[in-house]
């Protein structure tokens, strides 16, 4: 198994990139500081003190208008069960009316 940062003869390479040869005021990304040796990294890392991370932006939510109600629920209940009824009615009606009609039917052609 082959040992990261192993050379060909078992050596420890070291990485092209120093504390030294970056300039001072550059800002190190965390990625950029894991490949500094240890003792640098300790350095580097104490330098740049704890993370500050932007506050989320305050959401107002506004609260639901209430619906407004036009009538109360006891009169649409009264309409609905009218409904039904005549619908019930109008029905019953067309059946009667069918069945008075095809009994005059079988009458006339059962009589001699």
């Amino acid at each position: 198994m082959r040992k990261r940062n192993r050379g060909k003869d078992g050596e420890v390479e070291r990485s092209p990139v120093t504390g030294q040869s970056l300039p001072p005021d550059e800002p190190l990304s965390p990625e950029l500081v894991l490949v500094l040796p240890p003792e640098e990294r300790a350095q580097v890392l104490a330098a740049l003190g704890p993370p500050v991370r932007p506050r989320p932006p305050l959401r107002v939510v506004a609260r639901p208008l209430p619906v407004p109600v036009a009538e109360p629920p006891a009169p649409s209940l009264s309409r609905l069960v009218a409904a039904r009824l005549v619908s019930l009615g109008v029905i019953f009606i067309l059946a009667t009316v069918t069945t008075l009609a095809l009994s005059l039917v079988a009458h006339a052609l059962r009589t001699p």
